[in-house]
């Protein structure tokens, strides 16, 4: 399973109501002619910034949501929530352990510790992937700077310092 996560902000003078507006009636509109492989999405608030999830089977099903997103009676919809973005970074990455599910939450950002494997990383974050309703993403392509790893989990947790981990409120819009 791959997660494309777009980042944003409202525009300067865009009321917070109408803006989450907007994103739900884009999800909604989405989710009622999903494209191929689409799998689902979801808004939250991350901190000072919004992340919209896109769940998807795989990479090929990018392709069938980017034309979707923007086409046919997508298209208003879209076109009125991205006119209130601003500061948009996408990411995609990819699930490396736990389950899929996007929730309200925590979302935890961090780094690999340097001269730490990925084998021996996924081992000694197991108890925590192992428990309901947490994930771990792994960044692909590394397309931008760190950090590479987001943990996804309903209650907060704390990593080991090496890590250097930002520890995020995830609220559903």
């Amino acid at each position: 399973m791959l997660a494309y996560v777009f980042s944003h902000r409202p525009a300067g003078g865009v009321y917070v109501a109408d803006y989450e507006a907007a994103l739900r009636r884009f999800h909604a509109t989405l989710a009622s002619a999903a494209p191929a492989g689409f799998l689902g999405s979801s808004t939250f608030r991350v901190g000072d910034r919004y992340a919209d999830w896109y769940l998807v089977a795989s990479s090929a099903a990018l392709d069938a949501l980017n034309e979707a997103a923007v086409s046919g009676a997508r298209t208003p919809v879209h076109d009125a929530a991205a006119r209130m973005a601003a500061d948009g970074v996408g990411k995609l990455y990819s699930r490396v352990a736990g389950e899929g599910r996007s929730q309200a939450g925590f979302e935890i950002h961090f780094s690999k510790p340097a001269g730490t494997g990925y084998a021996d990383l996924y081992e000694r974050l197991q108890p925590l992937t192992g428990r309901p309703d947490t994930s771990l993403w792994r960044r692909m392509m590394v397309l931008g700077p760190p950090p590479e790893f987001c943990l996804l989990s309903p209650a907060q947790v704390e990593l080991p310092r090496e890590f250097h981990p930002e520890v995020l409120r995830r609220e559903p819009v």
